[in-house]
């Protein structure tokens, strides 16, 4: 093992008469203890008792931080160069075998900030170092499977999620990403599986059902995508778009009746959550419920400054009820302003306006 190969002395220290040499290697045991040990000296010293050197220096630093505050400062600490940490780890001759008692969360903390930063090359780096202190560290595995994910490396990215997620059979994140690489991979039974153990653990996770039903009917598992839809119409009794999806199924099932009485249900209801409110807006147009979207999208505002975009369902109804002018004027502002909205609803607006409605907003 090295030793310390060199320390600069920068600054001499007077304390209760006593000189302490402020090093160039100073400050590596308090990075050591702030990211490694939760600021616990003494856990760190007892750890790394074989390392005379770094101890001697932790014990001097731990004697000034009483009696020099700043020492513990974010001066010091930040920014976190982890090329920097591992050679002070090189010149105490620190390596990851020594890491008994160790906490990795404050280095995963590092690694998200530099994650969200597209920094993926010194993520590897502190990812790979993590695991070389504790192979069994799910978070790290599932941040990893992540990463490559959106490298586009699916393959690999989906061994290191299915190493989080054996590890750690409660992590939702893994699971959901895993069941997503299943089925960008075309393996729609796979992900099913894996997003129904997610739901299993956080039931109200509303979005996984669909996504769950999307990967039986890749598969033309009808009957298995509409147990999944009814199992979430148990929890969520008043979704629209949980029947109306059920609804298709149902259909495509021959169960007409069934279809037929959901149907009737989501005509005799308004929307409770707003994911509702425009496929319920769809289903009232084509049953030509004009005066019934107008009166709902119109009280909603009234109570509410958020989702503006949905005025833009209030063209189609305007406009069948005469309303040129109305019409014409939110769509005019709100194209505009919410275009990302307009393309999505674009399709649902040509199939409902004639030729003479669409040219007031043309």
């Amino acid at each position: 093992m090295k030793g310390v190969i060199f320390m600069e002395t920068i600054v001499k220290v007077s304390v209760d008469g006593q000189t302490y040499d402020i090093t160039t290697h100073t400050p590596f045991p308090i990075l050591m203890a702030e990211y490694l040990y939760e600021e616990d000296f003494d856990l760190m010293i007892a750890d790394l008792k074989s390392k005379k050197e770094f101890v001697e220096e932790a014990k001097k630093v731990q004697f000034l931080m009483e009696k020099i505050p700043g020492l513990n400062s974010n001066f010091i600490t930040k920014p976190f160069v982890f090329d920097g940490f591992l050679r002070y780890m090189e010149d105490f001759g620190i390596t990851t075998s020594d890491f008994n008692h160790v906490s990795l969360n404050s280095l995963f903390d590092i690694v998200l900030d530099r994650s969200d930063r597209k920094d993926f090359e010194t993520v590897e780096k502190i990812l790979n170092f993590m695991l070389n202190i504790d192979s069994n560290y799910a978070p790290a595995y599932e941040l990893y499977g992540s990463i490559l994910l959106e490298q586009g490396e699916l393959e690999k990215g989906k061994e290191y999620l299915e190493k989080a997620a054996k590890i750690d059979p409660w992590n939702i994140a893994a699971l959901s990403e895993l069941g997503e690489t299943y089925f960008n991979l075309g393996e729609f039974e796979k992900a099913a599986d894996i997003w129904k153990k997610e739901i299993e653990l956080s039931p109200n996770n509303y979005v996984t059902y669909f996504m769950i039903a999307d990967a039986f009917i890749e598969c033309q598992l009808f009957d298995k995508a509409a147990h999944i839809l009814e199992k979430f119409l148990n929890r969520f009794p008043k979704s629209i778009l949980g029947k109306y999806e059920l609804s298709i199924l149902y259909e495509k099932l021959e169960r007409n009746l069934e279809a037929k009485e959901i149907k009737e249900e989501i005509m005799n209801s308004i929307p409770e959550y707003s994911s509702d409110i425009e496929i319920w807006s769809k289903i009232m147009y084509e049953k030509g419920k004009y005066s019934k979207v107008i009166n709902f999208i119109e009280k909603y505002f009234e109570t509410t400054n958020d989702n503006e975009h949905f005025n833009l369902l209030l063209v189609v109804p305007y406009l069948k009820e005469g309303k040129l002018e109305e019409a014409k004027k939110i769509f005019t502002e709100m194209k505009e302003k919410y275009n990302w909205y307009y393309f999505g609803l674009k399709e649902i607006l040509e199939k409902n306006l004639n030729y003479d409605e669409l040219k007031v907003i043309s």
